[in-house]
This record gives C-alpha cells, structure tokens and sequence, in this order.
C-alpha cells in the first residue's frame, strides 16, 4: 500500500503530537485501513463466513477515544477499483488466495496457532463488511461517504474543500494525491504522528521535495514504483528525485536513463507513466454538497486534446473512473457531466449500493448472516436442525438458540425424560455397592420419588435442561451491541 519507501525519507518532519492539537475539527478517516487493522482479531471468523461483531467494536472503541478529544469523525470507503491498477489488484487477490489455503490446511492439521497468522493476512475486507460499520454510523449521525473508485482520491477532496481539516491514513499515497496533513501511526492513547506537506521545504538536501512541482512529485514515484506502475527496476526513490530534479521531463529523464544504459526500462513503462499521472490529478470524485459526481481537480480542455492524440477516450476516462450513462445504465466513458447519472452515484456513495455492482442493494454483512442462518434452519415436527458445514462459536449457538425460543412460531418439542443418566448411576451404585437393589433405583427414577439420593457428580435431564436455559439467558443478554441492531 502506498509508495514503498516514502514515509522514512520524510522522517525529519514527522511530528509526534496528540490528538487534543485537532480537538473541535473534522477529520477524514481511512475506513478500509481501519477496517483492515480491526480484522485481525477475527480474522478467523471473516475468512470462514461466521458471524462476528469484533471488527465493529473496533471502531466503536476508536470513536469514543475520538470523541474524547472533541474531534468529529468523516468515514470516507473505497468504491470500486480501477483498470490502471488491476495489476496491483491481482497480486494482492492471489496472494490472499494463497494465504488462505495455508491457514485451512493448518487449522485442519491442529496447528491453530500458526494458522491464525495467515488467516490475517488472506482477510478480504468486503463492501458488505464496510456497510456493517456505515449502519452504525447512520444510527449515531456519524459522516461517511463511499468514494466512486478509491478512499485516497476522496478524502484530499474533501480537504480541498475545507469539509475535513485533515486526514487520518496509513497511506503514504495520500501526499500524492496532494494532502496538507497526514495523520499516521495513530494509537490507543491518543497519540500519532503529523506530515504536513508545508514542511516539505524542511526536509534535506538529499531528498528536495520542496523543488519540485505537483507533476514532478508523481514522476518521481512513478519512476520508483506505485500502486498505478511497477516504475523502472532498481530506481529509488533518491535516484528519481534526482532524474526529476534534473531534467524536469519524463522523455527526458528516459533519453537519459537509456544513454546511461544501467537501468532497463519496462515496454509498457511510458503509457502506465500517463495512466498514473491522470489518476493520481484527475481522479473521479464525490461531491457531498451537490451530491454529483466530479474530479479531484478540474481537467483543462488541453489535458483532453494532448491524451486524446496518444490513447482514446476509453483509454483515458478508465484511468479516471468510468461512470455510469443516463440512458444505458451502464459504466462508460463520459465527458459531458450531463450524460451521468448522478443519482445512482449518490445511493452508491451513501452505501445504498454496491459499488462493485450497482444493480444490487449493499447488505451489512451480521445482518445478511443472520437471516442465512435463519433460512437454514429447517423445522419439522419441533425438531430444530442447523444445516452449516463451519465451525460455529458457542456463543453463536447459544444466540440461534434463544432467538429460536423466542420466535412464536416455532413450538419446542418437550424434553424426553431418557433413562441414560440414570442407567450410568445405576451402573456406578452397583460397582460401588451403595444400593441393594439396581431395580428398587429403576422405579424410583421412574416414579419420580424425591426421596431418591442424588449425586453431587451427576444430574438429571430436566436439571441438564434447566442449566442450559440459564446459559443461554445469560448468554444471549453479554453483548456491547444493542441487541436489535441487527433487526
């Protein structure tokens, strides 16, 4: 994530302050990061479907520290991806494919422990999961918003538009973007880390990143490698603040990079050097107050005409975002921000609908569990069977089996008095000779006599029963979310 390498050079002008320096301001927050971060500890569950409310109590954790410091949060989720980093993508949905067969394969073999470490690492954090955390925030009049394509992008809008005075990330992509304050390294104690791009002229001779301009700055990570190109082999970041500072032009900086002959740059290098370059500037954006989709910054009609000559304008608009076409409903390339249908965009942005696919409603993720669950359980004769193939939590059990008490329209079949519990004493008190007669305890079980002796390690079936009611009332009442949230 973000630009390898980037934070270290900034080293000298990272500030450790607390969270009381933006106490009475706004500030957008990463979602996903935190989404990612609060993931860990129930990893297990997500990569397996099981319901779990963990990574929400996260976030209702992180809110109250928030609040504590009078600062007002904005949420800001990525949207859908885009074409120009589908490299990136692939990489990371493979490598999560891969994880998640080592962590199946351990947990199966008993290694739970070892397990865990890559059930962490092949969490795949899901619209549906982000949703959970948005029905929150709606019910708590928290701000957040779903960025047409990436969180990045989104939140420098909102702090070019003054709605947010800065922005809380681990991504360094941020400062590409053309963020003024990045707030890093957050803990629970309220204290992190500020980069603020005013500082920019602090930092030393060997790394000037005050001289170069906005186009220069995303040469030079664009030469060392992004999340948009793999950049040219072997070129650090050093290398390229220097090639850029130097000659200022990308053909440039190639001419001189080929003379040199050290270094081979890539076929593809060029044209994924003016995708990046658009997406980092001209990025499709949300606009909260016309509710209408927009750019990170306005694209001058020159800018068109220079692409339209090297790539088409499907080419073009795809590094930007396609969006979706008023009379086609379909994602396409469009200019004329007439043509765009700004609706659909704004029930997309509100979490309305999936932003991978905006034909379908985007469900919170407990809420869909909990009615799968409930579909799944077959009632036939009173007799209550779960049809789930995966590994449930106890506390889970004991939730299905109170909401089924609580549903009228499920009647319990009575519990069958068996002898079992009552033939294993009868076994005992033989062996031990504490009786006379096995028979004379046979009828007196059946009979229900009180005057039979019971034992301190065994119980009955109603005592059983009457145990395990009190267990699931117990149970069913221990939670930190309202107990309806998920109706």
């Amino acid at each position: 994530m973000g630009v390898q390498g980037f934070l270290p050079q900034l080293k000298s002008i990272q500030n450790p302050v607390s969270l009381n320096r933006y106490s009475g301001q706004t500030l957008a927050i990463d979602g996903y990061a935190w989404l990612h971060r609060a993931s860990c500890s129930c990893a297990h569950d997500l990569v397996l479907g099981n319901p779990t409310d963990k990574y929400l109590q996260f976030f209702i954790k992180k809110l109250a520290m928030l609040k504590s410091y009078g600062i007002k949060p904005y949420f800001v989720f990525d949207g859908d991806s885009l074409p120009v980093k589908k490299d990136t993508e692939v990489k990371r949905r493979n490598k999560r494919v891969e994880n998640r067969e080592v962590a199946i394969r351990l947990y199966n073999s008993g290694e739970v422990r070892n397990s865990m470490d890559y059930f962490q690492k092949c969490v795949d954090v899901t619209p549906e999961m982000a949703k959970c955390v948005m029905d929150y925030c709606q019910i708590h009049h928290i701000d957040y918003i779903v960025a047409p394509f990436e969180a990045d992008a989104q939140m420098v809008y909102l702090e070019k538009q003054n709605i947010v005075q800065g922005i809380i990330s681990e991504d360094s992509d941020l400062l590409i973007f053309g963020c003024r304050r990045l707030i890093t390294k957050l803990n629970d104690f309220g204290e992190c880390i500020e980069i603020c791009k005013d500082d920019f002229n602090k930092l030393p001779k060997k790394f000037p990143l005050h001289e170069l301009s906005e186009e220069g700055i995303k040469t030079m990570v664009c030469l060392s490698g992004c999340d948009y190109t793999n950049g040219i082999p072997r070129i650090g970041l050093v290398k390229a603040i220097k090639l850029v500072h130097q000659y200022r032009n990308i053909d440039k900086i190639l001419l001189s990079i080929r003379r040199d002959g050290k270094f081979q740059i890539p076929e593809t290098f060029l044209q994924e050097y003016h995708k990046a370059v658009i997406a980092f500037e001209y990025q499709r954006v949300f606009c909260p107050i016309s509710e209408k989709i927009v750019t990170l910054n306005d694209i001058p009609m020159e800018v068109i005409e220079s692409m339209n000559k090297t790539y088409d304008n499907e080419q073009f608009f795809a590094c930007i975002g396609l969006v979706i076409d008023k009379e086609t409903s379909k994602k396409l390339c469009i200019i004329d921000e007439d043509k765009i249908d700004h609706e659909i965009h704004r029930k997309i942005a509100y979490g309305q609908l999936n932003p991978y696919n905006f034909e379908k409603r985007l469900v919170n993720r407990e809420r869909y569990l909990q009615i799968a669950s409930k579909s799944e359980i077959v009632g036939q004769g009173g007799i209550l069977s779960a049809k789930n193939n995966s590994t449930k939590s106890i506390d889970l059990f004991f939730t299905k089996v109170a909401s089924n008490k609580e549903n009228s329209s499920v009647k319990r079949r009575p519990i069958v008095r068996s002898g079992g519990i009552v033939d294993k004493l009868t076994e005992t008190i033989k062996k031990r000779k504490l009786c006379h007669s096995i028979n004379s305890i046979s009828s007196l079980s059946k009979s229900g006599d009180s005057t039979l002796t019971k034992s301190r390690f065994f119980s009955t079936n109603a005592d059983i029963a009457d145990t395990l009611e009190e267990i699931i009332d117990t149970q069913s009442s221990d939670t930190k979310v309202p107990k309806n949230f998920w109706l």
